[in-house]
């Protein structure tokens, strides 16, 4: 079961990865305005994002990549309840206070996906 969970992970981290790498400039209003270097950000984490979803298709390395996913959904979900703070006057249904609570909750089910592979 761990198998299709992580092969699952993997084809969500690809389509996510390749997303932020296309068109960083819609995930780019995901990132805190006090983050640095937004711009590198997003391609970076796209990058992580394909690097382990190629580390969850491989036996050998399905454990470790899980783990990393599991700190990089965490740090994600600290991320976007950080956006709580400007939630008034939001425009965008994912930059409400639902959306953002939902965004973290979301985020929290990815890592505890993620959890689920790295036991095994």
């Amino acid at each position: 079961m761990s198998t299709v969970v992580a092969w699952l992970l993997a084809a969500l981290l690809v389509v996510v990865g390749v997303a932020h790498l296309v068109t960083p400039a819609k995930v780019e209003p995901l990132v805190p305005e006090w983050w640095p270097a937004k711009r590198a950000t997003v391609y970076a984490s796209g990058v992580a994002e394909v690097a382990i979803a190629i580390g969850l298709l491989v036996p050998a390395t399905r454990a470790w990549a899980a783990g990393v996913a599991v700190l990089m959904f965490l740090a994600y979900t600290v991320v976007h309840l950080d956006d709580l703070r400007h939630t008034s006057g939001a425009t965008r249904a994912s930059a409400t206070t639902g959306g953002v609570i939902t965004r973290g909750v979301v985020n929290l089910a990815y890592a505890g996906l993620a959890a689920f592979v790295w036991v095994g």
